[in-house]
């Protein structure tokens, strides 16, 4: 499967992987602020109806089950 021609990767092969590397440094870094700076976590209380994050309300406001506690 390999080509007859041995030789040394051509530009296109070191742009992609510089790309990947790139996007894998981004996309982690990110991660790192979003749960370090930004406190990002799990909360006890998290489920798919909790408020969002920019609401300023916790997400144990809310039942497990979906009701609302009043």
């Amino acid at each position: 499967m390999r080509a007859s021609a041995a030789g040394a990767p051509g530009a296109f092969v070191y742009v992609c992987a510089f790309l990947g590397a790139a996007l894998a440094l981004l996309t982690g870094w990110l991660g790192g602020e979003l749960v370090d700076r930004l406190g990002v976590g799990v909360d006890a209380g998290a489920h798919l109806n909790a408020p969002s994050s920019l609401s300023g309300r916790p997400a144990h406001e809310h039942v497990s089950a979906g009701r609302q506690e009043k």
